[in-house]
């Protein structure tokens, strides 16, 4: 969040930021957002995705009633210059220079990292095959996409079961339509369905207990030792 310094001033109008780069603006929108200030069209600041040439000029004058963009300088042209201690004021917010999220994005990326820090799995989209792959690296790219991982909702397959089934089928899966299948090998998912297809399985003749299950999650091991 912009501390309450921030907010205030760019309430007051008679202001522009000279913004040399989209990092720059994206504080500026972001600032705009958390004092209520929407573009002179009436759209949310942070709704507006420049992709042009920089610098750009934000500014929220006087005689006009929402920001506005340029490129050759402010809007009315005798609007303050206020670029200096506006980005020196975002670094210093409310914890000493600490840096803090800035938008949604942002935020979705600290708490990626946080879930590797604290071991809890996460998964990257893989783009070559269209599936949600396990991320076991350390570091992050901000040009992946990231989800944290679902917690494992186990099938309830007591020790005495698992002693029932053929010890070459190490895996079972339950599917969306709470149907139970024995896998030689751990199949892979994607979004709408487990692959069955591409590895041996046979369809349980045994009844298990599927609530509570998420079949997302679904994927049980044969224990060690059975």
């Amino acid at each position: 969040m912009t501390n309450k310094e921030v907010i205030a001033r760019l309430k007051q109008k008679n202001w522009y930021v000279k913004c040399q780069n989209k990092q720059d603006a994206g504080l500026v929108l972001q600032a705009c957002d958390d004092a209520g200030i929407k573009w002179l069209s009436g759209e949310k600041a942070t709704a507006w995705d420049f992709d042009g040439s920089y610098p750009l000029y934000i500014d929220f004058c006087n005689a006009i009633s929402g920001i506005t963009g340029n490129l050759t300088g402010s809007y009315t042209g005798n609007c303050t210059d206020i670029t200096d201690w506006f980005f020196n004021a975002i670094k210093n917010n409310d914890d000493n220079g600490k840096l803090t999220p800035q938008n949604t994005e942002q935020e979705h990326y600290v708490q990626i990292l946080l879930a590797k820090m604290q071991g809890i799995p996460v998964e990257f989209w893989y783009d070559f095959d269209q599936i949600w792959d396990d991320s076991n690296s350390d570091s992050i790219s901000i040009s992946v996409k990231y989800r944290i991982k679902s917690k494992p909702t186990p099938i309830p397959v007591s020790r005495k079961t698992w002693k029932k089934i053929t010890k070459e089928f190490r895996f079972i899966v339950m599917d969306k339509n709470e149907h139970f299948y024995h896998c030689k090998k751990a199949p892979k998912r994607v979004d709408g369905e487990w692959l069955l297809s591409e590895v041996e399985h046979i369809k349980s003749p045994l009844v298990f207990n599927s609530d509570g299950i998420d079949w997302r999650t679904s994927l049980t091991e044969r224990p060690e030792g059975v």
